[in-house]
């Protein structure tokens, strides 16, 4: 890793959270994102959170539609600072609870 992050000029990450009727990043028709939105911890310790100084990209937020149906949301983590990936932890994801599921699709680190 270390080697690799020598040789990185810019760094990028993808997360997918696919959810059934819970909400991760913002709730309902809000455009702001939620009290309750996921917080991911990078490999140097630092935070991507909503309304933080490091902020993933949303590139969808479907999870908000709970219709009984799976969704997705779509965060994508791109840094100049090849320390800040992978992300190690995501933090305030939702309590399990019937009726309502996710599941986590982390991708690769790509140091270009």
């Amino acid at each position: 890793m270390n080697f690799l992050r020598l040789l990185s000029s810019e760094v990028v990450q993808h997360i997918t959270i696919h959810c059934l009727n819970t909400s991760v990043w913002r709730e309902g028709s809000s455009e702001q994102p939620s009290d309750k939105a996921v917080r991911f911890r990078a490999w140097n310790g630092q935070m991507f959170e909503a309304g933080g100084q490091l902020r993933p990209e949303v590139a969808a937020d479907d999870c908000k539609i709970q219709d009984g149906r799976w969704h997705r949301t779509l965060f994508s983590f791109r840094t100049q600072d090849p320390q800040q990936l992978p992300i190690v932890n995501i933090y305030n994801l939702p309590p399990s609870e019937p009726g309502k599921q996710y599941h986590l699709e982390v991708g690769p680190v790509c140091f270009l």
